[in-house]
């Protein structure tokens, strides 16, 4: 699907916050530090400094697992947010925010943050039943008080987006991190947007191999993610946030996929080019301990993958996972919202052991 943008509120965001991230898609910065708990501290602190008492009192709340598990890929008229709302920014506050996403995210999840809004905006005009679709509907929340020594958490998410990243917590933290977009591919003034461009191409040119290994093809079907967030659709749509954490995994080797080891080199890179195209949306400060472990020779070792339905991803059921002692990422093709005959992509990252930090796991 190719859609034309419509929304304008969205767009003079960006412009005001200083635009999309870097052209030429790298992740990383000359500085080194997206992602380091320092700059991400200050610039909460800039961000608090320009909001009201109102305002700073809806950014930050309790670092509990309540709070903390309260994100959703639904629209928010569905399941609504705590935090404070982009689209009720003026240009000083939005640009203290984009400011604090900067600090915490690498190029490409800044990019990814802002192309996944304005394909929200792409959505406004096909919102008949007002589910809230939109690109200022995405929050910023604070949980806890920003510290260079003590837990505390920053969600940045809304439909279609959840970054959950904890500081200083018992393991590191970069997970939950659920990404999606509907429409795939969309214009906004004669600029062509795919939001998931690198982790399709990714997790598609994984797939395209493993069909030759037939230990690789996964039973049942597949919906959506299978460890996202906790939802009933039927009579009425109700929850729609995290509350199956702390999740269960598969064991054993069952129905897993083939082991990365059995796998020639080739195809050993592509599943380690899978796994860094999700990674790679923090800051390296954030991520860098995380990859170390997923890339160790003995957790590749131990690490599943597998996939079902078309490889180039052009069906809905299309699927691919990374299963690894502490690593799970998904993707998977669903039948568009909007346009039903159209389709739209979830995807989610989420670690055994550090999910919210390894904080709230009890």
């Amino acid at each position: 699907m190719k859609t034309k943008l419509l929304g304008k509120s969205l767009l003079s965001l960006l412009l005001i916050c200083g635009g999309a991230a870097h052209a030429d898609g790298a992740c990383r910065d000359a500085s080194g530090t997206q992602g380091e708990v320092r700059a991400v501290v200050a610039a909460a602190t800039d961000l608090a400094k320009v909001l009201s008492a109102a305002e700073n009192a809806t950014l930050q709340r309790p670092l509990d697992r309540a709070s903390a598990i309260r994100w959703s890929n639904l629209p928010i008229a569905l399941v609504p947010r705590n935090g404070l709302r982009i689209g009720d920014l003026d240009t000083t506050k939005s640009a203290a925010a984009r400011k604090l996403a900067e600090a915490a995210l690498s190029a490409c999840g800044l990019k990814l943050f802002d192309e996944v809004r304005l394909a929200d905006d792409a959505l406004i005009p096909l919102d008949t039943r007002k589910i809230g679709w939109g690109g200022g509907n995405y929050y910023f929340t604070i949980l806890g008080k920003p510290s260079e020594s003590t837990p505390w958490m920053l969600q940045i998410g809304g439909h279609h987006l959840a970054y959950n990243f904890t500081f200083n917590a018992a393991r590191e933290g970069a997970t939950p991190l659920f990404f999606g977009t509907e429409p795939i591919r969309f214009s906004t003034s004669g600029v062509e947007h795919e939001p998931l461009a690198a982790q399709s191409s990714a997790m598609s040119n994984l797939a395209r191999v493993l069909a030759a290994h037939a230990p690789a093809k996964l039973s049942g079907t597949f919906t959506d993610v299978v460890k996202g967030v906790v939802f009933e659709m039927m009579p009425t749509p109700k929850g729609g946030t995290d509350t199956g954490f702390p999740q269960t995994y598969p064991s054993g080797t069952a129905d897993r996929g083939i082991l990365y080891s059995a796998l020639p080199p080739a195809e050993q890179a592509l599943v380690r080019a899978a796994l860094e195209s999700y990674a790679s949306l923090p800051g390296d400060a954030i991520t860098h301990t995380l990859v170390a472990a997923y890339e160790a020779p003995e957790a590749l070792a131990q690490t599943y993958v597998g996939y079902s339905g078309a490889v180039d991803l052009s069906e809905k059921g299309s699927y691919v996972r990374i299963d690894g002692p502490r690593i799970w990422m998904e993707f998977v093709v669903q039948p568009a919202v909007a346009i039903p005959t159209d389709l739209h992509y979830h995807a989610l990252w989420r670690d055994k052991q550090s999910d919210y930090g390894g904080q709230f796991r009890q």
